[in-house]
């Protein structure tokens, strides 16, 4: 399908290095390939590439029901044609013509006409589908099995790709074949470093730095309890635009605030914290979120 998403990217210093490696790469004839912890910005960093190369964009979600049929196409319904000759009055002639309808898969008009295609949570498909990937990407044809027809479709030059995926940890994910990550430059995006994560509650919602700082600095000392990436980013979005949509005060001491901040927090933290109960977590967030004001 045609991407419709709103460009929600925030271009900082961090990005920026990562960009302009991935355009070498992906002028170069070669699959990118974004791997990262949830919430990091990988899809978001692959729809503006994608928009850079001022081609049209196609969208595929990877899901473990995704299957052959999605992507090349299948036969839906019949086509009937008929044809009625009455040309000479005392005759009347009648012709059908009965077959199965064909319908092509996403990748087929992406493939033909050389779109970008932004493969997003891959892993999450079944390796089986994503065999077809290898004779894509390594021989630039894409295989149409069962359409009856012809058996490959030839890659318009222009066309390209983009991956992104989950660590394998992840629940919900399959093992990758490793035939299929050798034809993709795999770039690991990590959770944002400080600085960078205050410039995009800056940019996307319009915080003022110390706002920024505020929340960036809560999320942040949490997401040292556990292992490095939750609560991600999108908790601090989240808590960010909240706050400003409802004239929250983004202040430690303030309960309205501080009730956002577990609603929000909660459910992470106790991912990465399993044996703590919710009242402990709870805590925790609360004591991280008034040590700056013990400080002073």
């Amino acid at each position: 399908m045609q991407n419709e998403e709103k460009d929600t990217f925030v271009s900082t210093a961090l990005f920026k290095e990562i960009y302009n490696r991935a355009l070498h790469y992906i002028n170069a004839g070669f699959p990118v390939h974004f791997v990262g912890p949830s919430g990091v910005g990988k899809t978001s960093l692959a729809i503006y590439i994608a928009k850079q190369l001022n081609r049209p964009v196609t969208i595929i979600r990877g899901n473990h029901e995704l299957s052959n049929k999605d992507l090349i196409g299948d036969y839906q319904g019949i086509y009937k044609k008929e044809i009625i000759d009455n040309y000479i009055h005392s005759v009347y002639k009648t012709e059908q013509q009965i077959k199965p309808n064909w319908v092509p898969g996403k990748l087929v008009e992406a493939v033909k006409n050389g779109h970008v295609v932004i493969y997003d949570e891959f892993s999450r498909s079944r390796p089986e589908t994503n065999n077809i990937f290898l004779a894509l990407l390594e021989e630039k044809v894409l295989p149409m099995y069962g359409n009856g027809k012809k058996s490959f479709l030839k890659c318009h030059p222009d066309f390209s790709m983009i991956f992104t995926s989950n660590p394998e940890e992840y629940a919900g994910t399959f093992h990758t074949q490793d035939a299929l990550l050798d034809r993709l430059i795999t770039i690991s995006l990590e959770q944002c470093d400080k600085e960078t994560e205050i410039e995009i509650l800056k940019r996307k919602i319009g915080l003022s730095h110390t706002n920024s700082q505020e929340v960036v600095r809560l999320v942040s000392n949490l997401r040292a309890y556990g292992k490095g990436f939750c609560p991600s980013l999108r908790a601090s979005i989240m808590i960010g635009t909240i706050a400003q949509k409802a004239d929250i005060p983004i202040a430690a001491d303030n309960q309205h605030f501080q009730a956002l901040c577990l609603d929000v927090l909660t459910r992470p933290v106790n991912q990465v914290l399993p044996k703590m109960n919710r009242i402990e977590v709870q805590e925790l967030i609360l004591k991280e979120l008034l040590r700056k004001e013990e400080q002073k």
